[in-house]
């Protein structure tokens, strides 16, 4: 693995893990931040969010390294590690390929740093595999996200009418994609 790979982005960069980032995730690895009331909240685990990211974390530096990068760090221009982008991608399906982004520090959200570094992850998945589409799912209670993923150009390409179920109330879960020729027509990362 290189440890110095980084895509620079204007107010993030996307950089591959190190083994600092670990601390960083034992941190967030909490079900009470922000973050988790967003991200899949309908699912209702005993585990501890970050407990099979921490593991993944840890058996890539350990060395089951393959690139294309499967995830990627988001770092500020300060070198303040913030998240990280990840991309769900099967071989026998690849046009089913997912992207996630989590941001655990949320004294940088709606500062354009989200938008930012996905817009960096789906530039860099494009150039790096052979994808047709790539989409990501959220919820219609997830409005940052399906405003950033309009943003990006993503197009709703399905709801699941009451598809989770959070706090008690039903809420739709939406699924959105962008084409690579789509891709390649927008192509502007301005916030």
């Amino acid at each position: 693995m290189d440890s110095n790979f980084k895509i620079e982005g204007k107010l993030i960069n996307l950089r591959a893990t190190i083994k600092l980032d670990l601390k960083n995730y034992e941190k967030w690895n909490s079900p009470d931040l922000k973050t988790y009331q967003f991200d899949g909240p309908w699912y209702k685990s005993k585990e501890l969010p970050l407990k099979g990211v921490i593991n993944w974390r840890t058996r890539w530096l350990e060395g089951e390294t393959k690139t294309p990068y499967p995830f990627l760090e988001i770092e500020t221009k300060e070198k303040h590690h913030i998240g990280w982008v990840t991309v769900y991608y099967h071989e026998d399906d690849p046009h089913m390929t997912e992207i996630g982004i989590n941001i655990p520090e949320d004294s940088y959200w709606g500062k354009g740093m989200g938008f930012e570094a996905l817009c960096l992850w789906i530039d860099y998945l494009f150039n790096e595999r052979d994808l047709t589409r790539l989409g990501f799912s959220t919820w219609e209670g997830n409005k940052s996200m399906l405003k950033v993923g309009e943003k990006l150009g993503f197009v709703e390409e399905s709801r699941i009418r009451k598809g989770c179920e959070v706090n008690g109330v039903l809420y739709d879960r939406i699924k959105m994609g962008i084409l690579r020729s789509e891709w390649k027509k927008k192509k502007e990362c301005n916030a």
